[in-house]
């Protein structure tokens, strides 16, 4: 095997990605400090959980969760220092989530009236409900 053979099988000066990429290393104080983020969000999200907002509850928790997601993608996954194209399809994609939440959470308020109107012995239509 000729030595040119030789470089090109074992370092490809990519510190172990694949040939035609840019590795990319995190150093172990960056992932410290991500992890300890990480631990105190889910920290805030047990202290959210168990207290009582009303309704604030269901958006602090989305919006912990959100924020510990793209934490995730952006160091873990190393979106950040990837391609802008990759940055802005997950920040598309946070976006329709928000869309699609806010739709859910304002669906859920229409049929509020109707659903304690049902609690409270009365079915939608009026009548009371068969025991």
């Amino acid at each position: 095997m000729s030595d040119a053979t030789a470089h090109d099988s074992h370092d490809h000066g990519h510190g172990g990605a694949l040939p035609g990429t840019i590795g990319h290393v995190t150093s172990v104080g960056t992932l410290v400090k991500v992890f300890l983020t990480l631990v105190c969000l889910t920290l805030a999200t047990i202290a959210v959980a168990r207290m009582d907002f009303g309704r604030l509850n269901v958006v602090g928790a989305l919006v912990i969760a959100s924020i510990k997601g793209s934490i995730v993608a952006l160091w873990f996954m190393h979106l950040r220092y990837d391609k802008r194209f990759n940055f802005f399809i997950l920040f598309g994609s946070i976006i329709f989530l928000v869309w699609m939440v806010s739709y859910i959470l304002f669906d859920t308020k229409m049929y509020q009236h109707d659903m304690e109107t049902y609690r409270h012995g009365k079915t939608i239509d009026g009548k009371p409900k068969p025991e």
